[in-house]
């Protein structure tokens, strides 16, 4: 009786339970074991962690707090504060409530002097052994080094307080416990840290272990514990051992379960799949069979071989269905289509060399050819008798170019292995060569490029380099070998800017472009300065690489930098120069200022004709002279950035009335014209620098008026108003004069120059008005010209930036018209004035008031004290030896000249005329200001002014 197969299903089944079986109690063996494993070695791993992240945190804390102490003992306000005794209770106290550098509850800030004595404090409660207080001392007053310590007494971090390098005292903070410190942070395990005895300085459970207590006496069995040190600090990580057990019964169970479902899964997928293959194998069994006409043979003979039913049935099938598909052979339109279909050009020859079959494609190739078909096959078999494969160059004649064809030949054997014939395939590769010509020069190009050029391969992890060409290696030292596959960070030091490489960093991460200069070193050490040019290289639209561009730009940063040590000498030169000039200029005014005045005293005597013509000879030197020196110090303001363009409203049409009545009169001496044309617009209060506009139109005024002997002198002044509502003024003066030749109008508004010497000699003058007056234009925002044939007059142009003002907004002049005095009464007024000339003419100018001089602060501050007598008006001379007008004005108004002192009227009398003088002169708590020399005029106003109970009801 013939032997009936198993089934499919029960095949599977019984073949695949044991292997499963013992499969699976392989895999939970393992999982188990590998579960226990990782579990131990994450639980050890997470104390590892922990200590390392206390660590971390106390080393951060220390250090963190350390440099905010020095960042706050290098302020301003802690370094004066050692320097100014006698404001720093001022300000000190605020600054030290304010400070707040950590997260502790209780923190005690001391400010100690050089001596260790303490200065200001908050909360400083601290008791500090003598070794602690003196290893602090002596590491920071003594070696201008910081300090810290942490132990049982607490932390305590010192820094030091440096001016010009030396310590000058100490910021010193205190906190009770390294507790309050670390309390904070959240922490990944129970954490201790003990000194060297033992004892706990900081506990993250104290209900597990106290601080302050000894860690010595803990019970230790039952727990985990991994220890390292930190200075003279150990610090522990302590786990119960009960926890990691814990965790490997809970995964034992997972485990479990997880094979239990296993092994039902799979039992239920060998089932289906058992089932399922032996529907679909005996699907195709019963199709094939109803294909195919075959007799009901069966091919199962060996009964004692374990098949399956199914496939023996499949078997039978396929072996009658190939025995029939042998017999059947390829219609040729079939093979023909197959060859069409190849991508390829395709021929097959037989031993004679004959062609048997081609393609369409080998066949428009003969085409493109010199010769025909069978002379081109026959150059292609010689050239392969040898090879199996090769390259060869044929010409096109349709493109006139070479086209590189690669040939295979392969041998055509029939059913029985003998060989046929041949079969040759061709491959055009002509573009594929192009392109690598192409790639070739690009990378010749790059190579011999004398810039640096390095690629990176963004996609890749590290962002390695791949590649680097010969102007690279010349610039770094760096070999390709050793570059490529590594990144650029072994080319930078500590020198190297941390923030510009932060800024690469970022721009790569965002696929940006990027151009920035840092500091590189080469292999050898030596550092240059790199002019970096990044640019995202993108395929498909995806960036996947960066090309580098390097420059080596030391020697340009170099001469940046000459250059601006240069400019900075150049600065301080001309400093330098100003303030001498300036300094001069003070000590000039003050002999002017004492002439001045006596030939004022003068002229209110009786003199004869010949003396008074004599007097006005002197006055008219003095006032060139007062001329020259006031260009001279408005020069050195230039050069030294001090002059300031006030922007105040003015009435430019009263301006420009003031200076036709001042120089009509010039004019008239002299025969001439002088003619004011007028078209403001309308805007006759403009907001500007009326002194300053007065200036340039007096210096063109005053050299028309000098320079021109017969004619005329015509002013003419405009207004406009720009898109932007602002106004530009434009006034030209022009003249009948001498004028100024062709090549000498080029220099005529640089530094001490007229038109030459001869004009100098005749005319007189520094050259400095054409100057100061182009620079005051530009100042204002605007410009000046010359237009001027020699012989036949000049005219000077110019234009400033103005704004439009409100009439409100004027500020009134007050005269001495505007004063009721009272007649007969006597002012009492004290003179601070060290020069005894000047106070004598000050004497002089004020002979019907009741005047008392001092000649220093110190003087004005004891006559003030001890005299009952209560002076109306103190006239103050700024600049005097033991303590200067600005001092006394001070102490006065702090109440030192006692109450009935504190709002006393106080002038300044200076002959300083720099930037800042005057609101100096107001911070001091100066009512007025008048510059040396003055008249008498203007000081008998002021006095006036200032020393009146009665005023108008316009200046109330």
């Amino acid at each position: 009786m013939q032997h009936e197969p198993m089934r499919l299903r029960s095949l599977l089944l019984s073949s695949m339970i044991p292997r499963l079986a013992l499969l699976i109690a392989v895999l939970s063996i393992t999982l188990v074991a590998l579960s226990f494993h990782f579990i131990v070695k994450q639980s050890n791993d997470l104390q590892q962690q922990s200590v390392e992240g206390l660590e971390q945190d106390i080393s951060f804390i220390v250090s963190d707090t350390t440099r905010q102490l020095a960042d706050l003992a290098a302020n301003d306000i802690i370094i004066n504060s050692l320097v100014d005794i006698q404001q720093r209770d001022n300000y000190l106290p605020m600054f030290f409530r304010s400070l707040n550098l950590t997260q502790a509850k209780t923190v005690e800030f001391a400010l100690f002097d050089f001596a260790g004595e303490k200065v200001i404090d908050k909360n400083w409660s601290a008791t500090l052994p003598e070794s602690l207080s003196s290893a602090w001392r002596q590491q920071t007053l003594g070696s201008s080094n910081t300090f810290s310590s942490v132990s049982k007494y607490g932390v305590v971090i010192s820094v030091p307080v440096l001016l010009n390098g030396v310590s000058e005292g100490a910021l010193v903070m205190y906190v009770d416990s390294l507790q309050s410190l670390l309390a904070p942070y959240p922490r990944l395990t129970n954490q201790l840290v003990t000194d060297s005895n033992g004892n706990v300085l900081f506990s993250s459970e104290p209900s597990l272990i106290a601080p302050n207590s000894s860690f010595l006496a803990f019970n230790q069995s039952g727990y985990s514990i991994k220890q390292t040190s930190w200075k003279n600090l150990q610090l522990y990580s302590v786990k119960p051992t009960i926890t990691a057990y814990r965790e490997v019964a809970w995964t034992g169970i997972v485990l479990l379960a997880m094979v239990v479902g296993f092994i039902f899964i799979i039992l239920h997928m060998v089932s289906m799949t058992g089932t399922l293959a032996e529907r679909t194998l005996s699907t195709l069994y019963d199709d094939i069979k109803n294909r195919l006409n075959s007799d009901n043979t069966t091919y199962l003979n060996d009964e004692s071989q374990v098949e399956a039913k199914e496939l023996a049935d499949i078997r039978a099938a396929f072996d009658k269905l190939i025995w029939d598909l042998t017999e059947v052979s390829l219609s040729n339109e079939q093979f023909s289509n197959v060859l069409e279909s190849m991508g390829d050009m395709l021929v097959v020859v037989d031993q004679n060399q004959e062609i048997l079959i081609s393609n369409k494609r080998f066949d428009m190739f003969c085409d493109d050819q010199y010769g025909e078909k069978n002379a081109i096959l026959k150059m292609i078999v010689r050239k392969l008798s040898a090879k199996q494969s090769d390259e060869l160059t044929h010409f096109s004649v349709n493109s006139g170019k070479e086209r590189y064809i690669r040939w295979t030949k392969a041998s055509l054997a029939d059913v029985n292995g003998n060989i046929r014939g041949d079969i040759y395939v061709g491959s055009d590769v002509t573009e594929q060569r192009a392109l690598e010509s192409h790639v070739n020069v690009l990378t010749h190009a790059m190579d011999e490029a004398t810039v640096s050029i390095i690629i990176s391969d963004v996609k890749r992890v590290g962002q390695p380099i791949i590649y680097v060409n010969s102007a690279f290696e010349e610039l770094t030292g760096y070999k390709r070998s050793e570059m490529i596959g590594h990144n650029c960070r072994s080319m930078q030091g500590d020198e190297t800017s941390k923030q510009t490489v932060e800024q690469i960093r970022k721009a790569i991460a965002t696929r940006e472009p990027i151009e920035t200069t840092l500091l590189n070193y080469r292999k050898d050490g030596s550092a240059f300065y790199n002019r970096l040019n990044l640019t995202p290289v993108k395929t498909n639209g995806e960036v996947t690489h960066y090309i580098g561009f390097q420059q080596d730009v030391t020697q340009q940063r170099q001469t940046e930098q000459y250059l601006q040590d240069a400019r900075e000498k150049a600065e301080e030169s001309a400093r330098l120069k100003s303030s001498f000039l300036a300094s001069m200029s003070h000590e000039i005014r003050t002999p002017i200022h004492g002439i001045s005045g006596v030939l004022q005293l003068m002229a209110n005597s009786e003199l004869t004709e010949e003396q008074k013509h004599y007097l006005s000879l002197a006055k008219f030197s003095i006032q060139g002279l007062l001329h020259i020196v006031n260009d001279i110090l408005d020069f050195s303001k230039i050069e030294a950035g001090q002059l300031q363009i006030e922007d105040n409203p003015f009435d430019i049409l009263e301006s420009l009335e003031n200076l036709q009545s001042q120089y009509a009169i010039m004019c008239q001496e002299k025969g001439l014209e002088l003619h004011f044309h007028f078209d403001l617009q309308g805007f006759h209060v403009v907001q500007g620098d009326d002194v300053r506009f007065r200036q340039i139109l007096s210096n063109l005024l005053g050299n028309a008026v000098k320079f021109t002997d017969t004619g005329y002198i015509e002013v003419t002044t405009s207004i406009k108003q720009d898109a932007d509502d602002s106004l530009t003024l434009l006034c030209s003066v022009k003249d009948t004069g001498i004028g100024i030749a062709q090549d000498k109008q080029s220099t005529i508004f640089d530094v001490f120059t007229q038109e030459d010497l001869s004009t100098t000699r005749k005319f007189g003058g520094t050259g400095l008005g054409l100057s100061i007056s182009k620079q005051l234009c530009e100042l204002m925002g605007g410009s000046i010209k010359l237009e001027s044939v020699k012989g036949h007059g000049s005219t000077f142009s110019f234009t400033i930036s103005l704004e439009p003002a409100d009439e409100t907004l004027l500020v009134p002049v007050h005269h001495a018209s505007s004063l009721k005095r009272e007649k007969g009464k006597k002012r009492k007024v004290l003179i601070v004035e060290d020069n005894d000339i000047n106070q004598i003419i000050v004497k002089q100018h004020l002979s019907n008031h009741t005047t008392l001089s001092a000649k220093s602060g110190l003087e004005a501050l004891e006559a003030l004290n001890k005299m009952k007598v209560t002076f109306d008006v103190i006239l103050m001379d700024c600049q005097m030896p033991e303590m200067d007008g600005f001092e006394a004005t001070k102490r006065i108004r702090n109440g030192e000249a006692g109450e009935r002192y504190l709002n006393v009227p106080i002038i300044a009398l200076t002959a300083n005329a720099m930037k800042g003088d005057k609101e100096r002169c107001v911070e001091a708590g100066m009512d007025d200001y008048l510059s040396k020399p003055f008249d008498a005029e203007d000081l008998i106003d002021k006095v006036d002014h200032w020393a009146s109970a009665e005023r108008n009801s316009e200046l109330v």
